[in-house]
């Protein structure tokens, strides 16, 4: 601060004296910014970050931090600093970087880090000889959350169709550090665990080499995105008319009827489940929704006689007084299987860009995927059906493109305000938008759909877009299409580059 002051004081005394001003610029920019002293900096840096590497960490979660606040420049900032001195990227914390690139929409930057990263693990476990083990490692702190947890689908697909060599998959970590210790015992199935903190303290050098990442999976010689992966593995799996992964034990099937029955949902009836995203993380906020705008899709629900039953937590809001609805995010009696028995065992789920819809896939079951932001990064299956959220251009006065969306530097934007500064305001579904795509679903599985010939022309247009991204070609919903079939045409970009 004393320094500060001085300064100053200096520069203001310099306005009046031309030649002492001259002096001190020349000084200053030998000392500071000429290629020498640029050097000198860096060399200096790359000393300091390997005598003192907690420093790293500590300045990549404050980056992180930053970008959770808002504080984008401040964020991107310290990442481009530390990157621009050659930091060691055998370092798992330098992945926060990756997620403040992306978050920010430097999509490409954060996965040329990811795939640098992993290039660097590879290396790293070539000459340490730890690739000879044929171990994958699944570590806690990156597959604790349910959505990740629902990732071990593809990686068992993938070594059942041969994409991916196989190899002893080992989740590491205790089960309470799981967001659903239910769910990830259900993949016991496939997977060794491994729970004692001594033998997780012994194996620790192996498993950051070893482990299967997030954002990037190795395929022999190369890297690829993790939804790139995904599209090959399900693509083909579905191609070969394979089924899904898991199936809910009887013991779990039993107990979520009961419970169901002591709810007030008669013997017979059937259920639909319901996850809206909601929560405080402006980072991700275009992920959320208002549940209470989900009311003309549950009377639909409730018209054919179903019944629906809400998940969460109880942070979350609690429903208005719905007919045929069970609040079971607010319930006193819930248990980590019941959540794990309505993906399952309801006719469908509707979801939104979070964990949970994610899940009912690995058990066969559709999703109504509401209020979906980023569809660059979506995750799906076959019977799907996706209703992506309005992003208003406003410079422009129009909607962006599908394919826009997908190609822009928006595409892994979820912070709302991230995508207010480059011009664009979200628009969540409405009302109307989301009754329509209830019974959209319901009409699917009953046999009373019937796709018309513009339809099927618009998916197979985004089919060709997804392709053209390597992306899932998610079908998208009738409610979409009938008021959007503009949005389905060449990326404006790309045309004005052609």
């Amino acid at each position: 601060m004393v320094l500060r002051r001085t300064r100053k004081s200096l520069k203001r005394w310099l306005r009046f004296h031309p030649i002492a001003s001259r002096s001190y610029t020349a000084i200053s920019w030998t000392l500071t910014r000429s290629p020498p002293a640029v050097g000198v900096k860096r060399s200096l840096a790359r000393t300091a970050n390997a005598l003192f590497p907690m420093w790293i960490e500590r300045r990549c979660r404050l980056a992180y931090r930053y970008a959770s606040e808002g504080k984008v420049g401040q964020a991107v900032a310290i990442a481009d600093d530390l990157l621009a001195r050659k930091v060691d990227l055998y370092d798992p914390t330098i992945a926060r970087l990756g997620a403040v690139y992306s978050l920010q929409g430097r999509y490409e930057e954060a996965y040329r880090l990811f795939e640098r990263m992993e290039e660097r693990c590879h290396e790293v476990a070539r000459e340490l000889q730890y690739d000879r083990l044929g171990l994958r490692f699944f570590p806690s702190e990156m597959y604790s959350a349910i959505g990740h947890i629902g990732l071990f689908d593809k990686y068992v697909k993938a070594e059942t169709l041969g994409i991916i060599p196989r190899r002893t998959n080992i989740i590491i970590g205790a089960p309470e550090d799981a967001s659903n210790p239910a769910y990830l015992r259900y993949w016991e199935k496939y997977f060794s665990r491994i729970t004692n903190q001594r033998t997780i303290s012994c194996l620790a050098p192996l498993v950051y080499p070893l482990q299967a990442h997030l954002d990037v999976v190795r395929l022999g010689n190369r890297v690829r995105r993790f939804v790139s992966f995904s599209r090959e593995v399900q693509l083909q799996w579905e191609a070969e008319g394979r089924g899904p992964l898991l199936d809910l034990s009887a013991e779990h099937r039993e107990r979520g009827y009961q419970f169901l029955r002591s709810l007030g949902i008669p013997e017979g009836a059937w259920f639909v489940g319901l996850h809206v995203r909601e929560g405080n993380d402006r980072m991700r906020d275009v992920r959320t929704a208002d549940i209470t705008t989900y009311r003309l899709a549950v009377e639909e629900i409730v018209k054919r006689g179903g019944w629906v039953v809400r998940i969460g937590n109880a942070e979350m809001r609690p429903l208005p007084s719905w007919p045929n609805t069970i609040d079971y995010a607010h319930s006193p009696k819930r248990e980590d299987w019941m959540d794990v028995f309505v993906w399952a065992e309801g006719r469908f789920f509707i979801g939104t860009a979070s964990g949970p819809q994610v899940i009912p896939t690995t058990f066969g079951k559709p999703v109504a995927i509401a209020n979906y932001g980023p569809i660059a990064i979506n995750v799906c299956g076959r019977g799907d059906i996706m209703l992506p959220k309005h992003y208003w251009h406003e410079k422009d006065g129009r909607y962006l493109a599908l394919a826009e969306r997908i190609s822009s530097d928006s595409r892994s934007l979820e912070s709302t305000r991230a995508l207010a500064a480059m011009g664009i305001r979200v628009v969540d579904n409405s009302p109307e938008e989301l009754r329509e795509l209830v019974i959209e679903m319901m009409d699917r599985l009953e046999s009373r759909y019937t796709e018309t010939v513009q339809e099927r022309a618009l998916q197979e247009r985004f089919a060709q877009t997804a392709a053209a991204y390597e992306l899932y070609p998610v079908k998208i919903a009738r409610a979409f299409m009938s008021r959007h079939s503009d949005l389905f045409g060449q990326d404006p970009q790309r045309a004005s580059v052609v």
